[in-house]
Order: C-alpha cells, then structure tokens, then sequence
C-alpha cells in the first residue's frame, strides 16, 4: 500500500498577490535598499497619480449631472437643484451685503470673508445665507404655483435679455467672459443655460406679486378722495421769507447801569414804550423788504406744513393762495416781523413708509436684530424690544410716513427696495 495516506500533507503555500500598496509599504520597510526604494515609490506613486486623475475626470460629469439635474433639496413637493440653490444663495448673499453694508463696515467685517463668520452665537454667515436661500425659494415656488393657478402668463423675454446683458457689461467690466463671471457669482455649477429657467421663474414671479400687489391696493379714485381730504398733510409749499428784527435798547437812556433785585448788575430791560417804538421801526423795514421779497427773501423749499413757522401756516397753506402773493406777520413774541412771499403749493409725490425702528447709540445694534430673531420674531416682540433699547423715545419705535429720500444712502434704498414686505 502506498503510504501517502499516512504522510502528513504539507499546506501548500499560495503566493500572495502584491497590491500597490503592499508594494509601496515594502518599499518604506526596506531602508536598506534605498535606491530601489526610491524607484518602486516613484513607479507606485506614478501609477497612483495615473488612477487618481483618471477617477477626477471621470467624476467630472457625474458631478456635473447630479448638480444640473439632481435633487439637491425639495420644496414645496418640487425639487431644487444644486444649481438653483447656489443661485438663490448668491442672491440672498448680495442682498443683505448691500442693505448692511454700512452697518458691517462699522463692525469691521470683511465682507469677503463674511460667510465663514459668526452670525450670531449658533449660526454663522453661510447657515443664515442658507435659510435665506431656502425662504426665498419657497416665496417663489408658492408665487410661482399660484400664478399657475391663477392661469397668470407674462412673456419673459425681454427682462431676461436685459438681464443677461446687464451680467455681459458686469463680466465685461471684470476682464472676464460671462461663464466665467456666473461661475464666480452664482457658484461652480452656474452657465448662461443652467439659469435661464431659474432667472425666468424670478421674473415671471415679480410680475405676478407686482400684479397682485396693485390688485390689491387702493383704487386711483380712493387715492384721491384721501388726498383731497388730508391736503395739507400731504402738500409741500415753496416760499421766500426775511425776518426783520426789532433793535432793542440794551442800555437805559440815562447810561446808567440796571441792577437786579439783589444788586448785582443785570441785562436791560427795555419798556413797553421802547419797544414798541422798536418794534415800529421794525415794521417800516418789514414793509420795504416786502416789495422785493420774492427776489431778496431767503428760498424755502419742499415745507412741510409740520416744518412751517406756525404764524405763517395758515396763510401759506390757505386755498386762495397764488403765486406773487405777499404778507408781513408780526411776531410779539420773538419782538420781529416776518416777510413771507409765497411761490408755490404741490403735492408731494415722493414714497413713503410706516416703519418701526430701534435707534440706539449705546447699544450693539446686530445682537438686538438676533434677540429678535433669535424669540418670535413678531411686530409685538419687536415692539418689546422698542422698549428696552431704543433711544430716541418715539413711542412704539413707530415712524409713519418716512420719505424714502430722507434718510441715509443705505437706509433710503432699504426702504424704497420694492421687494420690501411688511
């Protein structure tokens, strides 16, 4: 019998398979042979850098498709892509830069920096930039339904080529091509194709809210009856004045110096006599500066009937007024005369709004907005707020009837942004 049944069969040893990185380990254990060291990490390594590149390119596309036509989130049922969210974001971004930019410049913030920085204790700039992004998205994909069901249609063509060539002229202006410039402002994603459809929606979408809006608001009829009964609420009057002072005697007519009741030396008083002989004279030169004061007077623009001296009020603001008409108003109380010539009464045609405001020099004006933000985010709480921080003591923080052009640069344009909502 053969006795291989009873020989211990020796395991046959398998050669291991060598991977690269097997290979690029041996070639860091063996110290010793350093040249051929070198010269497998440098083959290991080529071929690494080979497969890795291969795989970047490669992802290239997939990326591309995934951002073009995948779902990034989805609101309202309706999905959002990579590329629409990038472009909302961008446009939350640029919104609140230009609204706070003189704010963030009092704050030493660099605004290019601005997305990586602290918003408030739990946020930062990017995670708020994000929830804009997302509200924005959700005011336009509710707009956009209901305008649809609304059987709304706008022809969207020509603000979108206004549109597109506003961004050629920005590209233009930065030495760069207009993909180039969408990609830098809108995010890697973004091309002239990509955003038609997103930039189209944002139009359609204003239209409609601008068609609902005037829908909505009085009727030109209901304007003008308002106006007609609130006239001098509403109308501003041009006019030139002089103020004719009367000449006081400041010593009695003896020289003798006037003391009060204590002694010690005091201002003249001057009597009743004295001044009414003053106040005489001053009516003379008041009479005379009359004639010539539509040319002489100082000009008066744009008044208020709130802003008018109250002596002068009624008469400027009467309804037989015309233009050339003139008056002197005696003033006892200041012993003057003023000269009034009125040139013209008009309606005021410039915005305004009703709006709250916590003004504060001593405070940290962005972490009362977080405070705010930060609780029910209501006009009741913000109201609270009112009371605890604001000081310029207008009751409520309201402001009614605020001229757009009326306050600073970056104030006038927050307010007379259209977009703006209660």
């Amino acid at each position: 019998m053969s006795n291989k049944n009873n020989q211990k069969e020796t395991p046959k040893q398998e050669d291991k398979v060598m991977t690269k990185y097997d290979r690029k380990m041996q070639a860091y254990q063996e110290q010793e042979k350093k040249e051929k060291a070198q010269k497998r990490r440098g083959t290991v390594l080529g071929v690494a850098i080979v497969v890795i590149v291969a795989a970047f390119v490669l992802s290239f596309p997939i990326r591309n498709f995934i951002a073009v036509n995948g779902t990034y989130i989805t609101v309202g049922g309706e999905k959002v892509t990579k590329v629409e969210f990038d472009y909302n974001y961008a446009m939350a971004r640029s919104s609140f830069i230009s609204q706070n930019s003189y704010y963030l410049s009092m704050m030493g913030m660099d605004t290019s920096t601005i997305d990586d920085q602290m918003y408030s204790t739990d946020l930062t700039f990017k995670d708020y930039f994000e929830q804009l992004a997302v509200g924005n998205i959700q005011s336009t994909k509710a707009m956009k339904a209901e305008a649809l069901a609304a059987g709304f249609t706008y022809d969207t063509d020509e603000e979108y080529a206004q549109t597109m060539e506003d961004l050629r002229d920005r590209a233009s202006e930065n030495g760069t091509t207009l993909n180039k410039y969408l990609k830098s402002v809108f995010g890697s994603y973004a091309t002239q194709s990509r955003l038609e459809d997103v930039i189209r929606e944002g139009i359609l979408t204003t239209a409609y809210y601008e068609q609902v809006a005037e829908a909505s608001g009085p009727s030109e009829e209901e304007v003008v009856s308002y106006y007609e009964e609130n006239k001098q609420s509403y109308d501003l009057v041009n006019y030139h004045m002089t103020i004719v002072e009367a000449e006081l005697p400041t010593t009695a007519p003896d020289g003798s110096t006037a003391v009060d009741e204590d002694g010690n030396e005091a201002a003249y008083e001057p009597t009743e006599e004295e001044i009414a002989g003053a106040m005489a004279d001053a009516r003379e030169a008041a009479d005379a500066a009359e004639d010539a004061i539509l040319t002489d007077g100082d000009a008066y623009e744009g008044q208020r009937s709130s802003s008018v001296n109250s002596l002068i009020r009624e008469w400027l603001f009467d309804e037989t007024r015309v233009q050339g008409d003139t008056t002197v108003v005696e003033d006892t109380t200041n012993n003057r005369y003023l000269v009034v010539g009125f040139d013209q009464r008009y309606r005021d045609e410039t915005p305004t709004v009703d709006l709250r405001a916590i003004v504060t020099q001593t405070g940290d004006a962005q972490s009362i907005l977080e405070e705010w933000q930060n609780g029910e985010a209501t006009e009741e709480s913000f109201i609270e707020l009112c009371s605890k921080y604001d000081e310029n003591g207008v009751e409520e923080g309201l402001y009614e009837g605020v001229e757009t052009d009326s306050m600073s640069e970056d104030m006038n344009a927050w307010m007379a942004d259209t977009s703006r909502q209660a």
